[in-house]
Parts: C-alpha cells; sequence; structure tokens
C-alpha cells in the first residue's frame, strides 16, 4: 500500500483542533450528567427515565470515548485537557486515561498488530461464535470489575505483593484478549499513572461514603452500573466492527493486511453513535493514527478521491455495524459448529 503517498495527501490535516475538542468534550460531559441525574430523578420505568438514560448513555460514550484521543496526542500537548478529562469523566468513570495509554500505541505497533502481544486484538473468526458472545456479556460487568479494582483492590495491593502483580498485570488496561498481561515498563512510561489510580479510588470511596451517609441514595449506584454497563456494551459492538479479527496472532502482519483487517464505516446512519469521535473511519486512523479525529472524515473522502477503485483502502470500506458484525459471525461459523461436534462427541 502506498502509505507515502497517502500521507501525502492529508498532510495539511494533521493539526488538532483544541477549541473543537474542549467544546466536544464538554458538551457531552456535561449532558451525560445532567441527563443521569434527571433519568435517577424521573419515575422509575417512565418514558421520561427511558429517554434520559438513552441520552446519558451516548453522551458518556461520546465523552468517555476521547480516552482514544488522549493516547494518541502527542506527549506535552493537551496537558489541561488531559487532566479534564480525568476529573470529569475517567475517574469517576473508573476509566482514568493510563488504562489506555501504552496498551493502545502496541495495538498499533505494525510489528506487534494482530500478534499475541497486541491486548486489543482477539482472533474471533478462529475462535468461534462463542467468544463473541462472551465478549459482548462480559463487557456489561466492566464497570464492576473496574469499581472493585479502583475501590477496593488498589488499597489491598498496596498491602500485598501477589495482590499488586495480579492487579498491575491483568486489571490495568483496557484489552480485549484475557490472556493479555501488562508489564511494568508499559504502565510506568507514563509519569501519571500512580496519581490516576489513587484518584480513581478516592472519588470511588467519596462516593461510597455519600451513600454510606446518606447524602446520596443507594440505588444511584445501580444507575450508576446500568449507565455504564451499556456504555461497554455499546462499545463492545463498536470493537467488534473495527476489525475483521480474521488472524490467530502468530505471524506478524504487512501493512496491507493490517489495512484490510481495519474497517471503516463512513456511510453508517447511526455512525455518530456507536463510533463516535472519528472512529467510523477506523482503517483511515490505523493508516495514520496521529491524525485528529475532527480531520478523518476529509481525509477519507481526499484517499478515496486519490486512489483507484482496485485499490486496497477502498476495500477496507463496510457497509455499517449490522453488517460487519454479520460478516465477522458468518466468518466464524464453521470452527465453532466444529467445536461443538467434537464437545458433543
Amino acid at each position: 500500500f502506498p502509505i507515502r503517498e497517502a500521507r501525502e495527501m492529508v498532510k495539511d490535516l494533521m493539526m488538532p483542533n483544541a477549541f473543537i475538542y474542549w467544546v466536544d468534550f464538554l458538551f457531552h460531559i456535561t449532558l451525560g450528567w445532567c441527563s443521569f441525574f434527571f433519568c435517577f430523578k424521573s419515575n422509575s420505568f417512565s418514558l421520561n427515565q427511558w429517554i434520559f438514560l438513552f441520552v446519558s448513555i451516548f453522551s458518556f460514550f461520546q465523552a468517555a470515548i476521547f480516552i482514544h484521543e488522549i493516547t494518541h496526542l502527542r506527549k506535552g500537548t493537551f496537558r489541561f485537557f488531559r487532566l479534564v478529562w480525568n476529573l470529569l469523566c475517567g475517574f469517576p468513570l473508573m476509566i482514568p486515561s493510563f488504562l489506555y495509554q501504552g496498551v493502545h500505541n502496541d495495538h498499533h505497533n505494525i510489528n506487534l498488530y494482530g500478534t499475541n502481544n497486541d491486548g486489543e486484538y482477539f482472533s474471533f473468526v478462529h475462535e468461534g461464535r462463542f467468544k463473541i458472545i462472551l465478549f459482548v456479556l462480559v463487557s456489561l460487568c466492566v464497570p464492576f470489575f473496574f469499581f472493585v479494582r479502583f475501590v477496593f483492590l488498589t488499597p489491598l495491593s498496596y498491602c500485598h505483593e501477589s495482590i499488586r502483580s495480579l492487579v498491575l498485570e491483568k486489571i490495568s488496561s483496557f484489552s480485549i484478549d484475557l490472556s493479555y498481561k501488562r508489564t511494568r515498563s508499559s504502565l510506568n512510561s507514563i509519569p501519571t499513572w500512580q496519581a490516576q489510580e489513587v484518584a480513581a479510588c478516592f472519588y470511588g470511596w467519596i462516593f461510597l461514603l455519600l451513600i454510606m451517609q446518606r447524602v446520596l441514595p443507594y440505588n444511584v449506584l445501580g444507575l450508576w452500573f446500568t449507565t455504564f454497563g451499556a456504555v461497554f456494551f455499546v462499545n463492545s459492538l463498536r470493537t467488534l466492527a473495527a476489525h475483521c479479527y480474521r488472524y490467530p496472532g502468530n505471524k506478524t502482519l504487512d501493512l496491507s493486511e493490517q489495512l484490510l483487517d481495519s474497517v471503516n464505516t463512513p456511510n453508517s446512519f447511526l455512525g455518530v453513535l456507536w463510533a463516535p469521535v472519528g472512529l467510523r473511519f477506523h482503517a483511515t486512523h490505523h493508516l495514520i493514527p496521529e491524525m485528529p479525529y475532527h480531520s478523518l472524515g476529509k481525509a477519507h473522502k481526499m484517499l478515496l478521491e486519490g486512489f483507484s477503485k482496485k485499490n486496497l483502502y477502498i476495500q477496507a470500506n463496510s457497509g455499517g455495524l449490522w453488517f460487519t458484525l454479520a460478516r465477522l459471525w458468518r466468518e466464524s461459523k464453521n470452527l465453532v459448529l466444529f467445536m461443538l461436534f467434537v464437545g458433543y462427541f
């Protein structure tokens, strides 16, 4: 794939616009917390409560996805934005930015993508449909796992070395491969990771103390788990639609293979909901990871116009979320039937 030519076409789109970042994030995090509040205040299972719940889920989702942009911003830039994102979104949602930094950068390493060392890749096609279903179901429980991780296991881990190792290796990253272990060097590459960990723990205990002191009613915790379980559920569908997941992880993929394994869904009508902050253009993002999200749509059009219809870039386009998920489901069919057959006998 002519990556140099592609980069030359879009070289004028590489500068992130701080104004867009601030307005987009602050609007959605404010809308998220306001709708969460009104959802809680509404009559149980009333139409108003369902509407506010829907708005809060997708507002929080859009705000939370900025963790992806934070990971790709150059070190030393947008420092105040990173801090505010963590204060308003990362810590109260129990998803401080260090969970994604480093891990996601490995996902974009051309020598690691799609291999067993890529925590954000899992060969769903080879592992079968059961793993797809399991991945989606587990996503509903992610808020509970991270709540326990930061509120209870963080202080305990400082008192017990084996718990500390478990927490840092297995519960300190956003990864879809459950066998993935995060290294200390990966964590130490983020100067503020321990401060973020302590802050998330502090937020969690303040939340619990407010409930125990009856400043907040206990059922607000249930709404918190419900809302953010739904956020992670939507994100699990987005993740499944971001790649084809055809490679078993035992070889290094070249750039063309990585491109064809990534997916653009530019014409998805509801893409702004399930793949916000530029993630409809996931293949474009993998070609040029440092490009700001607000430029990806324009870059996609320029690349479509600049390359012929026979180019690999065109082949990375998909019809939408359900089309992409259906393809993944079909491609994983044969192996899972074989596994069920063997298991039966």
